[in-house]
């Protein structure tokens, strides 16, 4: 009896420990798996429930360059100044780039671009084409620094660009170079993704 429900509270702890949260915005067909001891904070984003059609949702790309629509923080993360890491933020833009080369060539010249504002900006992983959800995607990994909670911190940034329709999703996992490596939770999320 007592081998019985110690077997038992060690596989609840243990699926605890893997339970999962899923996020789906229905507007754009994206869903993704969070680990429940994330957060959601979608003040400012696109309402995942919402479904539109395929003029609507050209009409709402056509008005912004991007469209935010989600953020997800660890409850660990302290709530203090403008900016918390480690975070996940999804956004997704117009795109009719259909050449997965050219799709390439525009997100590292895109990440370059991000010098201009990141002086300290630096790949640790060049722009490389992998899949995701059966789509012909980009990722890359880079650093650079910037003020959270009110001390200057070198974060590292995991880029996704995944092409999908007449748009493409950019996700953003970041987490803090010298806090917690975050990488596991993130490829984690990456394999559960779902486009259509």
């Amino acid at each position: 009896m007592k081998k019985t429900l110690i077997a038992l509270l060690l596989l609840l702890s243990v699926s605890s420990a893997f339970a999962q949260k899923i996020y789906n915005n229905k507007a754009f067909g994206f869903t993704i798996e969070i680990p429940q001891t994330w957060w959601e904070d979608n003040r400012d984003g696109f309402p995942a429930h919402i479904e539109v059609s395929d003029a609507e949702r050209r009409k709402i790309l056509d008005d912004s360059r991007s469209v935010f629509l989600t953020l997800f923080y660890d409850r660990e993360t302290i709530k203090e100044g403008g900016n918390y890491t480690p975070k996940m933020q999804f956004n997704v833009a117009g795109n009719s780039e259909k050449d997965p080369k050219k799709l390439l060539k525009a997100t590292e010249k895109n990440a370059e671009a991000l010098k201009k504002y990141q002086l300290d900006f630096k790949f640790v992983q060049k722009p490389k084409q992998i899949e995701i959800s059966g789509i012909k995607s980009v990722y890359y990994i880079a650093t650079y620094s910037m003020m959270v909670n009110g001390k200057n911190t070198t974060i590292r940034t995991y880029t996704y660009v995944i092409p999908y329709k007449n748009y493409v999703f950019h996700l953003n996992f970041t987490d803090e170079i010298k806090g917690k490596d975050r990488s596991k939770e993130f490829e984690a999320a990456v394999k559960t993704i779902k486009v259509g």
